[in-house]
């Protein structure tokens, strides 16, 4: 069973997603296949009331993947957040080419860092007040699995994450 079947079984897609008319943020940003497959099935949403999943191509332009990344990346450029600086340079990597692929309700953030092939690009999980990150290694299918099921943990999510039956809210 692949990832994607994993994470379907376990927390249900909404029986239909909304296809979005038109495209609100002209960007050139490169989203991975796993997480076009997953956004084919869930659309932007809530996991387990606590990780909002976002969409390339959305109407709605703050569940949108280009503007949560354009967004993200203003707000961080002027920032001094040297740890996060040291551990992208590990990846040849700047602040301003990270993507924006989902948050949490306690404003932590999931960032791709676009080193390597799509599929395999590792995600920068950054603490609210960016104090702490770690870096989770796994498409977006394979982390939401993960972190819904346990076999994933996080030192920034809280410990009462996950719930014992997760599900998930469509946004739109």
């Amino acid at each position: 069973m692949t990832p994607l079947e994993q994470l379907i079984s376990l927390c249900p897609p909404p029986s239909a997603v909304p296809v979005p008319e038109t495209q609100t943020v002209a960007s050139d940003i490169r989203i991975p296949p796993g997480h076009m497959a997953l956004a084919h099935h869930y659309g932007p949403g809530v996991f387990d009331d606590f990780i909002v999943v976002y969409a390339p191509h959305w109407p709605n332009k703050y569940l949108d993947i280009g503007y949560r990344t354009e967004e993200s990346a203003a707000i961080l450029a002027g920032k001094e957040i040297p740890d996060i600086r040291a551990r992208l340079a590990e990846y040849q990597c700047e602040l301003e080419e990270l993507i924006h692929w989902a948050s949490t309700h306690n404003g932590d953030s999931f960032f791709w860092i676009p080193t390597g092939a799509p599929g395999r690009w590792p995600t920068l999980l950054v603490a609210a007040r960016q104090f702490t990150q770690e870096i989770l290694i796994g498409n977006s299918t394979e982390i939401l699995l993960g972190l819904l099921s346990g076999s994933i943990r996080s030192s920034i999510l809280p410990e009462d994450f996950p719930s014992e039956v997760p599900e998930f809210e469509p946004l739109h």
